[in-house]
Formats: C-alpha cells, structure tokens, sequence
C-alpha cells in the first residue's frame, strides 16, 4: 500500500500497530459492528505478490499445494511448505489479467517472494510484489447489497469477478465476506462508494477470521504445521490429485495413512484472562510437561470473552481440558464439519 492511503486513514484516526491499521480508537464498538452489522476495513496487513509470464502457472502449480494449472477466474488457498511439510505461508491465489496474485500476510511477503524467486532458474517468471494494489475486506449481512450498489458483482466462492478495475472475491464466513482487490488508485475510492458501511480495523477483521475458522499464518507460527493441522483440506487449500510440490509426501503420507493428531479448533477464553499471542504454547493434563496446542491468533470479541483459533492436541480436546496459562479454554463448534480423522 502506498503512504498516501495509509496518512488518509491515520488522519481518519486509524491507529497503527507493526505498520497496520489496528483500530480506529474503540475496538470493541468496531467487533460489535463486525459481528452484528456490514463492515469494511483496509486490510493494511497484507501483501500481495504479483506472478506474471508464460510460466508462471506451471511454476506456482509446482509450488503450492493446491492445484493451480486448473485454476480459472476462480480464487482459492493454498500453502507453500518446506520439504518436510511445514506450512511457510498459506494465501489466497487469484487469476486475473494472466497473472496470479497472492494475498498473504505481510509479515512474510518478503521471505516468500524471496524463497519462490530462488526456485524460478530458467523458468519465464516473474515475481515481484504489486505495491501499487491495495485491498479491503467487506462482510456482513448487507455486503452483497453493498456492493451493487458500488456496481460491483458480488461473487459466489470460488468466483473471482473484476468489475471497473476491481476483482471481487468471496471467502468464507458466517455472513458473507469478500476481499476486493485492485490498483490503489482505484480501490480507495472504494468506500465512499459502499452505503452504510462501518470502517473497522485489522482486529476486527482478524476476528472475522477466527469466527470463520480461517488460520492466519503469521512469522511466528510459519513452518508450525503440517495444513492438515490448521484444517487446509477442510477450507480446500489441498488437491490430493495434482503432482509433486515441496512437502507434498508428507501431506498425502498424513491424509491417506490418517496419522493426524492434531487438529486446529474454535474456543473462548473468559475476558479477565490474558490474551494469548500468535504462537503460544497450551497445557493439558493429560499431557504433563508437553505442549497441548499452540494458538494461531486470538481476538477481543465483541462481549468481552477472547475467541481464538488453536492448533491441538486431538487428545486434550477430547479429554475437554485445554489451558491457557491455567485457564481453561472452552470449545466452540466451527463454521465447517471436523473430520474425525485425516
């Protein structure tokens, strides 16, 4: 995102937290407008890479662990894996102007362009990140309504429709929610143009993400997980048919032998406990002196309890006793089935 946006919304009195738009001053009136009503916000946490040249689908569909050579104006997930399995970065892939974009945190932005260059050699491909595009997250139950009348087509997942410039794509939520994508130029004229739209910041889209069951892979859980774990083959961030990608042994060795032991749930922790950080490690009793679960992100709800996704021990959860520094976490049923095994 270029400075100029980012000095508009400071000005409007967004608050920056590591470089993103946290909030905008009360951040528990923001996720009461998140999880009751229709809300944007500039998702200034992103980074988006930008894959171009008459190679560039063989070379992603050789990287990824979705299946990238059938991909068509559609958008999907997919994760980048070290050789045993790791998840380095999980993002979204869109297909638009023949080029592919990938939507991930910003936070890793640049280690992946940097690992996925390493592996172009003679490949005609081209990756670089697109500074000049910028995208915003819309949800809520008047979204679609919203976009209409912004002459915007709102897309049915996994649809990825460009309108005037920008490409619209829906992702899953417990109402609808889109990521719109474009040239800045074009997407800060956005919300002028969608009607009683209430601006929010990162945390309250992050909580959107939680509530969605959608693991936000971050620097400090990059190479954490195997994606079974954060649940990738139950958001279809997984083809099981394609060929080789680095990891892809160990993923389809965990889904055909069903070898999986953990896997990544929805729970509340009590508003006067702490609020765990991206990575932190869980107790359980039926695990003394092991790690239970590590957390992949928590937020404030807009009740005061803390929502969070975790990545844990299949065991603990069954046993119904998870901690957080002594509290215990309680489990919350997610959007989408848990399968019983991988």
């Amino acid at each position: 995102m270029q400075r100029e946006w980012k000095e508009e919304l400071i000005e409007a009195g967004g608050l920056l937290e590591d470089g993103a738009l946290a909030d905008y001053g009360d951040r528990r009136a923001e996720v009461q407008a998140a999880a009751h009503g229709t809300v944007w916000s500039a998702l200034t946490h992103m980074a988006i890479l930008r894959a171009t040249g008459p190679d560039a689908r063989a070379f992603l569909h050789g990287q990824v662990s979705n299946d990238i050579v059938n991909l068509g104006r559609a958008n999907q997930l997919a994760a980048y894996c070290t050789a045993q399995g790791r998840m380095i970065a999980l993002f979204w892939v869109v297909h638009r102007d023949d080029a592919f974009f990938l939507v991930l945190p910003a936070g890793l932005g640049a280690l992946v362009q940097k690992r996925l260059t390493m592996y172009i050699l003679r490949a005609q491909v081209k990756l670089a990140a697109a500074a000049d595009w910028a995208l915003i997250g819309l949800s809520g139950p008047d979204a679609p309504r919203a976009l209409a009348a912004a002459g915007l087509s709102a897309a049915t997942a996994p649809e990825a429709v460009t309108t005037d410039d920008i490409t619209v794509m829906a992702i899953p939520g417990r109402a609808p929610r889109y990521l719109l994508m474009g040239p800045e130029s074009a997407v800060r004229g956005l919300p002028s143009r969608l009607p009683q739209v209430t601006r929010v910041g990162a945390r309250a889209w992050a909580w959107l993400d939680i509530q969605a069951g959608l693991p936000t892979i971050g620097p400090e859980i990059s190479e954490a997980f195997v994606p079974q774990m954060t649940n990738l083959d139950l958001l279809g961030g997984i083809n099981f048919r394609k060929g080789c990608y680095p990891g892809q042994e160990i993923v389809a060795r965990t889904h055909y032998l069903g070898r999986l032991k953990q896997r990544m749930y929805l729970a509340s922790l009590p508003a006067d406990a702490p609020l765990p950080p991206p990575g932190a490690t869980l107790q359980a009793p039926n695990l003394p002196g092991q790690p239970a679960g590590t957390v992949i992100d928590a937020q404030v709800g807009p009740d005061g309890t803390i929502d969070l996704l975790a990545v844990v021990q299949i065991s603990s959860h069954d046993d119904g006793a998870v901690l957080w520094q002594g509290v215990p976490l309680t489990f919350r049923d997610l959007p989408y089935p848990l399968a019983a095994s991988c």
